[in-house]
C-alpha cells in the first residue's frame, strides 16, 4: 500500500501515472464498446465534457447524486476545487482539520505558496475560473512562455499559463470569464487535463533487470526493508490499491508497466528505488528541522512515509510538530501517527484497520526499537465516533497501562458534548487506564437537530478522493 512537487511529487507521479493511465483506458475503450449506456441522465454522449466526466467516473474520482444525475451545470464550492485540483496535481491528502472538512487543503495549498493567507476566507462560497487557474498554475509550476494573449478578457499570467499546457480553454468568443463561477463540468475537465499533463511530465523508469541491490546506499536498514516487505506483502502483478496501481511489495507502478508481473528479486530492486527516492525528501526534512534519529527510528519513518507519501512533513501537520520540537510523550508521539489510517472506498473516507495495526507496529520500532510486534507493553487504539457534528480525531493510539493522554473531544452546535462512553455505557476518561483496544460514542447533552455522522463528508456529494 505504498502511496510531490519537488520532493513530494517525485514520490507520488506513479501514482498519478496510474490513474491517468487507467482513465485514458476507460475513454477509449470502456466507452467505445458501450457508447449508449448514459451513467447519468444529465451526461450525454454529444455532450463536450462527456469524457472527462465519464472517465473520472469511471476511475472512482468523482461520482454522481442520489437521483442519477450529475448536475454538469452546477457550481463548484472553493473547498471542492481545492481539493480535486490539489489532488490531481499530486499532492498526497492532507491531514484532517475539525473546524471544516477543506480546511486541510487549505492549509496544503498555503504552506505551498499556491494561495496567500486572507486571499481564501470562505470555503463554502462559488469558485471562479480565475481562482481556479491560480491554483491549478501554481500547483503545477507552469509559467507562460509566450507573449501572445489568448483571451480578450483576460491577460493574467496563470490563465495563460494553463492555456499553452492544454488545461484551461476559453469559450468560442475568445473570452475566458476569469469571474465566473466554475461548474462540475468545466472542473471535471481541467482535473482530467491536469492528471494527463503531470503524466507527461513523468515518465516511469522500468530497467529492473540492469539495477541490484548494491546499487542503492539506503539509510534505511535490512531490518526496515524486511519490516516493510512484511506490512506489504508480495503480489507479483499490477493490483488497484485504492489511489493508484501498486506491485510488488507496495511500490506504485502504471496498470500496464509489468504486463508479465514481476519476481520477488525485481520487487526488491523496485521497492529499494522506492525508498531511495523516498530517503531523499525524508533526510531534507530532517536536515531542514534539525532532527537527528538513531536507526530504528529511521526505519520506522521510512516506512511511514513509504506507506502514507510525505505529506506528514509539512510544518503545519501534528506528527512534523512533534518530531521538530522534540518534546512529546510516548502517546503524543503514537497519536500524531495514528491518525495516519484511512482510505478512500466507494466515496467514503474510512479507518482501515490493517493500516492501524502498521502505524502500531512503526511506533514500536520508533519508540522502543522492537521490529517484532511482540513488546512487553503493547499500543492500542480508540476510535471515536459521533452520530453528528465533529470529532478532534476519529481514531488514537495508546500505550498500554497508561491513562488517555492526549485526550480528545467532539462539537456540535446547539448541543453539550458529555463525554465518549462504549456500547455498554462505560465511560472513557482521560485519567482511564489503557487495557486494550476500544470504540467509543459522544454523548450529548442536547439533542436537538437530526443527522450528521461525525465526520463531515460533504464534499463526496459527488466529488470523490482520487
Amino acid at each position: 500500500m505504498g502511496r510531490e512537487r519537488d520532493s513530494m511529487k517525485k514520490h507520488l507521479a506513479a501514482a498519478v501515472l496510474t490513474l491517468v493511465l487507467a482513465l485514458s483506458l476507460f475513454c477509449i475503450s470502456a466507452f467505445a464498446e458501450n457508447a449508449t449506456a448514459q451513467v447519468f441522465t444529465d451526461v450525454a454522449s454529444g455532450d463536450w465534457y462527456y469524457s472527462d466526466v465519464m472517465s473520472l467516473y469511471q476511475a472512482g474520482v468523482v461520482n454522481g447524486f442520489g437521483d442519477g444525475s450529475f448536475k454538469p451545470g452546477s457550481t463548484v464550492t472553493t473547498g471542492q476545487a481545492l481539493k480535486m485540483v490539489l489532488l490531481a496535481a499530486g499532492y498526497a491528502e492532507p491531514e484532517t482539520v475539525a473546524s471544516h472538512w477543506a480546511r486541510g487543503y487549505l492549509n496544503l495549498a498555503l504552506s505551498e505558496g499556491i494561495l496567500a493567507r486572507g486571499e481564501i476566507t470562505d470555503l463554502d462560497v462559488n469558485i471562479s475560473r480565475g481562482l481556479v487557474a491560480k491554483v491549478a498554475a501554481k500547483a503545477l509550476n507552469v509559467t507562460r512562455t509566450s507573449d501572445s494573449y489568448y483571451f480578450t478578457d483576460a491577460q493574467d499570467d496563470n490563465v495563460q499559463a494553463l492555456y499553452e499546457a492544454g488545461i484551461l480553454k476559453g469559450y468560442s468568443d475568445a473570452t475566458f470569464k476569469p469571474s465566473q463561477s466554475l461548474t462540475r463540468a468545466e472542473l471535471s475537465a481541467i482535473v482530467f487535463r491536469i492528471y494527463d499533463y503531470v503524466a507527461s511530465k513523468e515518465k516511469p523508469a522500468n530497467d529492473l533487470d540492469n539495477k541490484t541491490a548494491a546499487d542503492f546506499k539506503l539509510r534505511t536498514s535490512e531490518d526496515g526493508i524486511a519490516f516493510i516487505k512484511a506490512m506489504e506483502g508480495f503480489i507479483p502483478n499490477a493490483y488497484w490499491d485504492y489511489s493508484q496501481y501498486s506491485i510488488g511489495y507496495g511500490s506504485s507502478c502504471t496498470k500496464d508497466e509489468y504486463p508479465d508481473g514481476i519476481t520477488k528479486d525485481e520487487a526488491d530492486i523496485l521497492l529499494r528505488e522506492k525508498i531511495d527516492s523516498m530517503e531523499d525528501s525524508l533526510d531534507a526534512f530532517l536536515s531542514k528541522n534539525n532532527i537527528t534519529l538513531n536507526g530504528n527510528q529511521y526505519d520506522a519513518l521510512s516506512s511511514f512515509t513509504y506507506n502514507v507519501g510525505t505529506t506528514w512533513m509539512n510544518s503545519n501537520y501534528r506528527l512534523a510538530k512533534l518530531l521538530s520540537s522534540g518534546g512529546y510523550t510516548d502517546n503524543d508521539f503514537s497519536c500524531a501517527m495514528g491518525i495516519w489510517c484511512h482510505v478512500t472506498s466507494g466515496g467514503k473516507t474510512l479507518i482501515d484497520k490493517n493500516l492501524i495495526n502498521r502505524r502500531i507496529r512503526e511506533v514500536q520500532i520508533f519508540l522502543s526499537g522492537d521490529y517484532t510486534g511482540k513488546a512487553s507493553d503493547p499500543y492500542y487504539y480508540v476510535i471515536f465516533t459521533t452520530e453528528k457534528g465533529t470529532v478532534d480525531v476519529d481514531v488514537a493510539l495508546y500505550r498500554a497501562n497508561s491513562t488517555y493522554s492526549p485526550f480528545y473531544s467532539a462539537t456540535n452546535s446547539g448541543d453539550t458534548f458529555l463525554g465518549w462512553f462504549t456500547s455498554d455505557g462505560t465511560e472513557l476518561r482521560a485519567d482511564s487506564t489503557v487495557t486494550g483496544s476500544l470504540t467509543v460514542t459522544a454523548s450529548w447533552l442536547s439533542d436537538t437537530q437530526t443527522g450528521g455522522t461525525g465526520t463531515d463528508t460533504s464534499e463526496t456529494d459527488g466529488w470523490l478522493n482520487p
